[in-house]
């Protein structure tokens, strides 16, 4: 033990309060210097101190105290956890929190309590110091939770875009890549996109870049009609959507994250390549715009759709020229 508690930890890691506490002598800052002596019987104790006088005290019930000190009568009880502690004296009770450096009364603050580098205090400028420490601790806490937020929602923001650039680099496929693929689903089916009619060719490449480049599995009628309500031919066009779905679900299965995208974009550009010959090339270049405003009116394209469109412009044989080139 050091002289006089110093480099002497609490419980709760500061330092102990500056005090000598021996079998007879006691000095503090408070209590300054002081001989002392202490006999116990028959549950009795009996304490005398050449400043404070003669005590003599018993326990009447947990945590329950009596005493008499120089004649004067002394009850003392504490009840309850640090959060809400119950205090019990000849004049009332109180009720008292431990916080920041000490414990604050709430009732009667001139009972609070602070201990900072080993010094005691009491009294009113504890409960200022213990609300100060208490407030500037939830400051520095608030400031903290504020930072691990901001960097969680970077971390996050920066994962979103590396998956978001590796996804677009893995759909970096050209025909050469998804054709093959694409040839062998319809083969399995027996499909001939030659014996398709081109209505029906036009509703596989809406429901294909709409719908499942959306990574969903079925129409959404009553959105769709909602968005184009002066479109006459919107109705036909769903239910020819819902007939070219069925097919192609069967197909292709309901898209997921583990479905390589190189099965739908095959299939997409061989029913593209025969839709395009057999329309002019005024015809496929509003195709191909009918199909990305197809996109556009369920929302932003994802990437998918994205590679789909330009798997289109390849397949439909459109020429697309900037504004400004000649």
């Amino acid at each position: 033990m050091g002289l006089f508690n110093i480099g002497n930890k609490d419980p709760d890691g500061r330092q102990k309060r500056i005090e000598h506490r021996g079998r007879y002598l006691r000095a503090s800052r408070t209590g300054l210097v002081a001989l002392r002596a202490h006999v116990k019987a028959a549950g009795v104790n009996v304490t005398g101190n050449t400043r404070r006088g003669v005590r003599v005290s018993t326990r009447l019930a947990k945590n329950t105290q009596v005493a008499m000190q120089n004649g004067r009568f002394v009850l003392r009880g504490r009840y309850g956890s640090d959060t809400a502690r119950f205090n019990l004296s000849k004049t009332g009770v109180t009720v008292s929190s431990r916080m920041g450096l000490g414990s604050v009364n709430w009732l009667r603050p001139g009972r609070s309590s602070a201990k900072f580098a080993g010094v005691q205090l009491r009294g009113q400028k504890a409960a200022v110091i213990n609300l100060v420490y208490v407030a500037a601790t939830s400051i520095v806490w608030a400031l903290g939770l504020l930072g691990r937020g901001l960097a969680g929602i970077l971390q996050f923001s920066v994962g979103q875009w590396q998956r978001a650039r590796q996804a677009r680099e893995g759909i970096q496929l050209s025909i050469d890549d998804v054709a093959p693929v694409g040839e062998r689903v319809l083969a399995e089916y027996d499909v001939a996109t030659e014996r398709e009619p081109v209505r029906d060719l036009f509703a596989a490449l809406v429901y294909l870049v709409a719908v499942m480049g959306r990574g969903d599995h079925r129409v959404d009628k009553a959105r769709v009609l909602a968005d184009a309500p002066k479109q006459p031919l919107a109705a036909t066009l769903v239910e020819d959507m819902q007939v070219a779905g069925r097919s192609l679900t069967r197909w292709l299965g309901e898209p997921s994250d583990e479905q390589s995208p190189a099965v739908l974009l095959g299939v997409l550009h061989h029913m593209a390549r025969g839709l395009a010959e057999r329309v002019d090339g005024a015809t496929r270049a509003e195709l191909l715009f009918a199909l990305d405003d197809a996109c556009l009116a369920l929302g932003p394209r994802s990437i998918l759709q994205d590679a789909m469109l330009d798997i289109l412009v390849e397949s439909l044989g459109v020429e697309l020229t900037l504004t400004g080139e000649r």
